[in-house]
């Protein structure tokens, strides 16, 4: 797995253990709770919600970051598209296209 799999992967992981040890601690509170029932409840009812808070904020996030690589994506493949374009009609014209190869320019 390469370090970019890892780093898109990453946000998913967490937020799955961050809901799974959340769920976790809530039960052991139940358990472990010196408190009256009515009280334990709404402390439950009250952590449930912010884990939910949480989750939705972490999701929201997410979402963000994969609209934003969809639309570097779409720039980028518009981009290489329309080189394309240029290299064929270039062809076509009975010239050679020019190939200029600049790392840091990967489609220019």
């Amino acid at each position: 797995m390469s370090h970019d799999d890892t780093s898109r992967n990453g946000g998913a992981t967490f937020l799955i253990g961050f809901i799974a040890g959340s769920m976790l601690g809530a039960g052991l509170a139940l358990l472990f709770a010196p408190r009256a029932g009515d009280e334990t409840r709404r402390e439950v009812a009250e952590r449930a919600q912010r884990v939910k808070e949480k989750a939705r904020e972490g999701l929201g996030s997410a979402s963000d970051r994969v609209a934003q690589f969809a639309e570097r994506g779409k720039a980028m493949y518009q981009t290489a598209a329309e080189k394309a374009r240029e290299a064929a009609q270039a062809v076509r014209e009975g010239r050679d296209p020019e190939v200029v190869a600049d790392p840091d320019q990967p489609f220019s």
